[in-house]
This record gives structure tokens, C-alpha cells and sequence, in this order.
């Protein structure tokens, strides 16, 4: 037992270290580079020549870049010297929207998960309340009630409900331990089933990127995903913020770390209104907006999520 406890309170100071570095690298400064990218992005939106097309720039300079690493002198190459600087201004303009591409993709993938994580949940909610009664879904939650409540077991076919569906899938289900509060058990499976149909991540790397970006959104602006920091934690949780943990963890061990982060990110100047990092972010969302304007996007991309 003492050992086991040791073992404990050791990934317990690990986890809190790394913690603390995470929270270290999230400076004004990254809120700065994410600002920098978006204000050239909108000017270069405007600036960028009609029809420009950066993979024959970036051609054209590649074979003069070539040529006058041997020093050459042959009037032909000389005379593809222009082309280069004629290109330079419109590949300037060219990488800034690059730039912006990356940040807005990314901000889609974070924001999207998380969105439809929260819209399963709540759906599920609502179904087993019993609030979609006459829809597909309300359908299959009293299908499903049914099964439970029964204790049998039973294969659910998506194309019952859900025909025009693109991948049909079949959730077999198999009871468990009977519970005199069967609620839960129809929650879970009600969840499971559409998971599978839907084609959703389950497993735990998965489930942890959402809950850490769920943490952070909630107590931050929604610009905050455009920190590239954020996508670092998000696109390798285990490798940055949880390097203690792996996929095979046990789930109150993560849980517990979870907690922790939370705890700590709540005192952050990210997560602090009126702060000088709060106000940027601030700032960058307004930013974000103007762009989600220029380029006829959902400006409200991506969205206010439920604060906790």
C-alpha cells in the first residue's frame, strides 16, 4: 500500500509540474503572434494581385534560387532574376494567409469536436427525458429504456432510424449488472449507440482533448484556440500537459489530473477578466470576426460555448 501510494503522489508531482509549464508558455507573447498573423492576414486579403498563383511563384523562385547558388553569370538566368523580386511581395502576402489558414483549421477542428461532444450530451439528455418523444431519437431512447428495463439483449441497426444515413452501423448491446436506477444505463447506451452510427472518437485520448479544451473555452475567450500552445496541448496531450498518463491510464487518475489543471487554469490571466492577456484575447477575437467578415464565414466561428 505505501508503495502504491508513493508511486501515486510521484505522478501527482509529475503531473503538476507539467502543469505548470504548460500555464508558463501561455505569455502575452503568444497571444501577440496569433494578433500579428490576423491584422497582416486582413491586410493581405486586400493586397494579394488577383489570380496569383503561389505554387508557380514558389517554382519560379526555386530554379533561380538554384542557379545562383552555382554563381552562375549565363544571361538567361540573369534575365530570371526580376521574376524573383516581381514574386516577392505576392509570396509576403501569400504566407500571411497561409498562416491564417492554419490558425482558422485548426480552431475548426478544436471548436468542432468539442461542439458536437456537447450537443451528444445534450441530446442524450433531452431524450431520455423524454422531450424528442415523437423523433427518431426519441424512438430509439424508449427502444432502448425498453431493452434495459428487460435485461435482454439486443442489436440496434441504424438504418431503422436513421436510412438515409451515410455509414450504416450495428450497436449490439448486452446487459449488465442489474441496477434498481436503470437511467443511467440507458444514458450510457443511448450515448454508445450514437457514438458508433455517428462515427464519433471514443477512445480516451480523445475524450481528454475534449475536456481540456472544454476547460479552457469556458473560462477564456473563444480566441484563445488560436494560440498555438493550445493545439500543441490539444494535438498531444500526452506528450505535453499529461506526458505522465497514456492512453491506458485509468480514468480517475486522468480525471484527477483534470481537476488540477482546471483548478490551476482558473488562476491564469488567461482566464481572468480585466487582465492585460484577457483584454488581447479580446482583442483577437474582434480580429477574428473582422476576418470571418471579409471571407463571408460564420463570424460567430468559432462559437460561445456554455460557461461552467
Amino acid at each position: 500500500m505505501s508503495k502504491y501510494l508513493f508511486c501515486s503522489q510521484s505522478a501527482l508531482t509529475s503531473i503538476l509540474a507539467e502543469i505548470a509549464v504548460f500555464l508558463k508558455g501561455l505569455t502575452t507573447e503568444t497571444i501577440d503572434r496569433a494578433i500579428l498573423a490576423f491584422q497582416e492576414g486582413i491586410k493581405s486579403r486586400t493586397a494579394l494581385p488577383l489570380h496569383f498563383d503561389p505554387r508557380s511563384a514558389q517554382l519560379a523562385c526555386s530554379s533561380i534560387l538554384r542557379f545562383t547558388d552555382k554563381r552562375s553569370a549565363a544571361i538567361t538566368n540573369v534575365y530570371d532574376i526580376p521574376k524573383f523580386w516581381i514574386n516577392l511581395n505576392a509570396l509576403i502576402h501569400s504566407s500571411n494567409l497561409n498562416i491564417i489558414e492554419s490558425y482558422i483549421t485548426r480552431a475548426y477542428c478544436m471548436q468542432g469536436s468539442l461542439n458536437f461532444h456537447l450537443w451528444l450530451i445534450d441530446i442524450v439528455q433531452s431524450a431520455v427525458k423524454d422531450s424528442y418523444h415523437h423523433t427518431w431519437i426519441g424512438k430509439l431512447a424508449s427502444d432502448v429504456e425498453i431493452v434495459v428495463n428487460g435485461n435482454r439483449t439486443a442489436d440496434f441497426d441504424s438504418a431503422k432510424y436513421l436510412p438515409n444515413l451515410a455509414f450504416q452501423q450495428t450497436y449490439s448491446y448486452k446487459p449488465g449488472p442489474f441496477r434498481y436506477d436503470q437511467s443511467e444505463i440507458v444514458s450510457t447506451t443511448l450515448s454508445s449507440i450514437l457514438r458508433l452510427w455517428l462515427r464519433f472518437p471514443s477512445d480516451e485520448l480523445s475524450l481528454l482533448q475534449l475536456s481540456l479544451i472544454n476547460i479552457i473555452i469556458s473560462k477564456s475567450p473563444s480566441s484563445i484556440l488560436f494560440i498555438d500552445k493550445v493545439w500543441e496541448m490539444f494535438a498531444t496531450p500526452f506528450s505535453t500537459v499529461f506526458n505522465v498518463w497514456t492512453g491506458r491510464s485509468s480514468k480517475e487518475s486522468i480525471n484527477k489530473s483534470l481537476a488540477e489543471f482546471q483548478l490551476q487554469f482558473e488562476s491564469h490571466s488567461f482566464a481572468t477578466p480585466g487582465s492585460l492577456d484577457y483584454d488581447k484575447l479580446e482583442h483577437l477575437s474582434k480580429l477574428i470576426a473582422e476576418w470571418m467578415g471579409i471571407n463571408d464565414l460564420d463570424a460567430g466561428m468559432p462559437p460561445t460555448v456554455r460557461k461552467s
